[in-house]
C-alpha cells in the first residue's frame, strides 16, 4: 500500500483525496489546505508520496527539503509553465489541474513500478554481499578469514564453536552459534538439516532415505534430523523433475489377447441375437 499526503488548495485536496481513497494501491494518510510552517504532522507519518500544490512553493521551502528525505514529491499546478519547478525540486511527477483519475493512476503505477525495481536491485546487492563473509578464527578475534560460499560444503556444530568444512579439505573454526550462522547465510543456498549441520545445497550429490551426501564423498554423508526433515524435502521437491503420466503401451501378445477376447464377445452376441439363445 502506497501512503499519500496532500498539500494544496481545497479543490486539489478534494479531488486527490477521492482518488487516493478509491484506488486500491494508495492509502490517504492526511492533508492540509494551508502552507505548512513546522509541519511536524507529516514528518511523523513519513508518507511514500506527498502531493504539493506549486502555489505553496515560495520563499523558504525548508519544510519541503526535509520531506524529500523520506517521501517522493508530486507537484500539482494549473498550467505547464511551472513544470520546470518539478526539476528544480527533484519531484517524482508533475500533474496539471484539473487532475484526471487516469493521470493520477499513471503516476501511482509509475511510482509502484520503480519502487519494485529498486527493491529488486537492493535484493541483488544483498545477495552479492552474501556470496562471502568473514569469520573470527579465534576467541580474541585477532585473525579473520574470508569464507566464500561457493567453497563452503557444510557447517558442523561442536561444543562451544562451529566448524566450517571447505573444499580442498580445508576447515575453519569460529566461536559462533548455529543460529548466528544460519541467520548470516543466504537462505536460498543453504539448508539446516540437523541441529548440528547446515549444508550448502549446491554441494548435494545424493539423497538416500534420511541421509544426504555432499561432494560425492562418503565421509560427508550426513543425517537429516526429524525436526528439519519436512522443510528440507519440501525444498528439494521444488527441484525435482516430475514424471508425467504416460499412455499405457500394450505388448503384441497382450494386444492380440485383447482383440481375440473382444472378437469372441462380438460373435457370441451375434449368435445369441440370431437364434435367440441365452448364454
Amino acid at each position: 500500500m502506497i501512503s499519500c499526503y496532500v498539500i494544496g488548495d481545497l479543490h486539489t485536496v478534494e479531488s486527490l483525496c477521492v482518488y487516493i481513497t478509491d484506488y486500491p494501491l494508495t492509502q490517504l494518510k492526511g492533508y492540509t489546505v494551508q502552507r505548512p510552517e513546522s509541519f511536524d504532522a507529516v514528518y511523523s507519518i513519513k508518507p511514500d508520496i506527498v502531493f504539493v500544490e506549486v502555489a505553496f512553493l515560495s520563499g523558504n521551502n525548508g519544510w519541503l527539503e526535509r520531506i524529500k528525505q523520506f517521501s517522493s514529491i508530486i507537484l500539482v499546478s494549473e498550467n505547464t509553465e511551472m513544470a520546470f519547478e518539478a526539476f528544480e525540486h527533484s519531484a517524482f511527477d508533475y500533474l496539471i489541474r484539473p487532475v484526471t483519475f487516469n493521470r493520477f493512476v499513471k503516476g501511482i503505477n509509475k511510482f509502484d513500478h520503480l519502487t519494485q525495481l529498486a527493491h529488486s536491485v537492493k535484493g541483488l546487492k544483498r545477495q552479492q554481499v552474501a556470496d562471502s563473509f568473514f569469520i573470527k578464527a579465534d576467541a580474541k578475534g585477532s585473525k579473520e578469514f574470508l569464507i566464500k560460499c561457493d567453497q563452503l560444503i557444510y557447517i558442523q556444530a561442536m561444543q562451544n564453536y562451529v566448524l566450517l568444512h571447505m573444499e580442498n579439505n580445508q576447515c575453519f573454526s569460529c566461536h559462533n552459534t548455529m543460529k548466528e550462522m544460519e541467520d548470516g547465510l543466504p537462505g536460498a543456498g543453504f539448508s539446516r538439516i540437523h541441529k548440528s549441520y547446515i549444508i550448502n545445497d549446491e554441494k548435494i550429490t545424493a539423497v538416500e532415505g534420511n541421509t544426504v551426501m555432499l561432494n560425492g564423498n562418503e565421509t560427508n554423508k550426513l543425517l537429516i534430523g526429524s525436526t528439519y526433515r519436512k522443510a528440507f524435502f519440501e525444498k528439494k521437491a521444488q527441484k525435482m523433475i516430475k514424471k508425467k503420466a504416460g499412455v499405457q503401451i500394450f505388448s503384441y501378445s497382450r494386444l492380440a489377447v485383447a482383440l481375440i477376447t473382444f472378437g469372441g464377445c462380438l460373435i457370441k452376441a451375434q449368435v445369441a441375437g440370431e437364434f435367440n439363445i441365452q448364454f
